[in-house]
């Protein structure tokens, strides 16, 4: 269940520089086994999250004004792609990360798209199993698409356990 506090909005430019924080934290939880170093201190670059604020595509968790968490979209393969999810850990199991995903499906569904798609990693409690709960699936993506070149330069960089996964908006 959500904690009252927390809203989901869209994201505001003054949000922007204080959403790599909240990525780095999230990354901390890691195994260094599954993030390789160079990746664990990097975040998004501000001029993504600056496009997907104007695509009206990235959303914050915000308590008392401040973002405590973030979901990042964009279209590939035409259709909507979670590219980026975190949520600080202090504000972990409050349910920020189904709140989150569910805006996504949502905008999803706004915009006339039949699937949310994402890559994840395969093992980890967060990730893939989180996603399965809440209706997502394993699948194979189309050689050639998008997303399987997505998965290639993810696994180039060192991103190991990495599986595919959509969900069907009704």
């Amino acid at each position: 269940m959500l904690d009252t506090r927390i809203a989901i909005r869209p994201a505001r430019l003054a949000d922007l520089p204080l959403l790599a924080d909240i990525e780095r934290r999230a990354a901390a939880l890691f195994p260094e086994s599954d993030l390789p170093p160079a990746l664990r201190g990097a975040a998004l670059p501000f001029e993504a999250l600056a496009e997907a604020l104007r695509d009206g595509l990235l959303w914050v968790a915000d308590d008392g004004g401040l973002p405590v968490g973030f979901a990042l979209a964009e279209r590939l393969d035409g259709q909507l792609h979670l590219a980026e999810m975190d949520v600080d850990p202090d504000h972990a199991r409050r349910g920020l990360g189904a709140a989150l995903l569910r805006q996504v499906l949502a905008e999803a569904a706004r915009r006339s798209c039949g699937v949310v798609t994402l890559s994840t990693f395969a093992h980890l409690p967060w990730n893939a199993p989180f996603y399965r709960r809440h209706g997502f699936q394993d699948f194979a993506p189309a050689a050639g698409s998008q997303l399987a070149a997505r998965l290639r330069a993810e696994a180039a960089a060192g991103f190991r356990n990495r599986v595919a996964l959509r969900r069907v908006i009704d």
